[in-house]
């Protein structure tokens, strides 16, 4: 049995070439990444999953399983995906953006089952602590996810009076002046019901782009315990980092992104995952990456892939990106 030493430092760097100097950028230009994963599904004993290949780039990830349903019969699973939950209270203010703020499949999630494509119902949700207030949105024509930033002020702005009073009273909007934002929490999830064939494998594919986060590092940071543990950044990442610094002088800053991936939503198939197989694309050969995974090797150019025999899921992954081309990052 193969295992991940998740906090064992790894850094993959690439050749660096000559560095050229990025545009300036703020510090509250800084955003936290939104967690997501893979497919969640009803526990059952019969339906183990026999591959995984997990894709992460900046702009995409890609999933594949090989489920296999090992009973005399067919099962049918209730599979969900969840997308990440957003917060408007600390979100809508931040410097956080979606993917795509205009629809409520804000990472544009697509699935198909043995190449055909799928249609998945989506359940939206939200809430002001524990209370639900999906009906109050609706009423008013307002979206429940509270970063379509645009939508949701062109329904506020709609709103008589008298209606945007009962959302301040409901703490859904702030009341004091200026831009008006959602306070409510959005919770949304895909689902579809899948019949699992017996005696045979069942190809699920799916596709979405990820919620990056984005940070500045400067000098400071490579001397951060917390800061090279949350990445694993070893001596020669933090080299590399520093060859990035030159030319930037003392107050320098480099621009970062972070990509995130939940692997513990894994540990509902039937027992460990047979062959595992994770790929790091860095999309550009002088991006440098690191994560706390060991055991990648060089693939290509641009990407670094790591393969476990019976995987049991341990810890969750959390990629840093850095460029010397912002752009390379989606940064803009």
């Amino acid at each position: 049995m193969i295992k991940a030493a998740i906090r064992t430092s790894c850094m993959v760097l690439a050749a660096l070439m000559s560095v050229s100097t990025t545009v300036p950028v703020r510090a509250n230009d800084s955003a936290a990444e939104l967690d997501a994963g893979g497919l969640v599904l009803v526990k059952d004993p019969d339906v183990s999953l026999v591959r995984e290949d997990l894709r992460l780039g900046l702009d995409r990830i890609t999933v594949r399983y090989v489920f296999r349903n090992r009973s005399t019969s067919p099962r049918t699973l209730r599979v969900a995906f969840p997308l990440p939950p957003i917060d408007g209270a600390e979100l809508v203010t931040s410097a956080q953006s979606l993917p795509d703020e205009s629809t409520s499949n804000f990472v544009g999630f697509s699935v198909s089952v043995d190449g055909t494509a799928l249609t998945p119902a989506l359940e939206e949700r939200a809430f002001i602590g524990t209370r639900e207030v999906g009906d109050v949105l609706r009423k008013h024509g307002i979206p429940l996810n509270p970063m379509r930033r645009t939508d949701v002020e062109a329904a506020l702005a709609k709103l008589a009076p008298a209606a945007k009073a009962e959302l301040i009273a409901a703490r859904l909007i702030p009341e004091e002046e200026g831009p008006e934002g959602g306070l409510w929490r959005s919770e949304a999830k895909f689902h579809w019901d899948q019949t699992f064939p017996p005696g045979r494998d069942l190809v699920v594919e799916h596709a979405y782009r990820p919620v990056n986060g984005s940070l500045l590092i400067g000098r400071s940071d490579l001397t951060d315990r917390s800061f090279r543990a949350r990445y694993c950044l070893d001596d020669s990442g933090v080299a590399g980092l520093k060859r990035l610094l030159v030319g930037k002088g003392r107050d320098g800053l480099l621009n970062a992104a972070v990509v995130p991936y939940i692997v513990t939503t894994a540990r509902n198939w039937a027992g460990a995952i047979g062959t595992f197989v994770l790929t790091i694309d860095k999309g550009a050969p002088t991006t440098l990456v690191s994560l706390c995974r060991s055991g990648l090797v060089k693939t290509s150019p641009t990407t670094f892939t790591f393969t476990a025999t019976d995987y049991v899921p341990d810890e969750d992954l959390r990629v840093l990106y850095v460029s010397p081309d912002a752009k390379a990052l989606g940064i803009r």
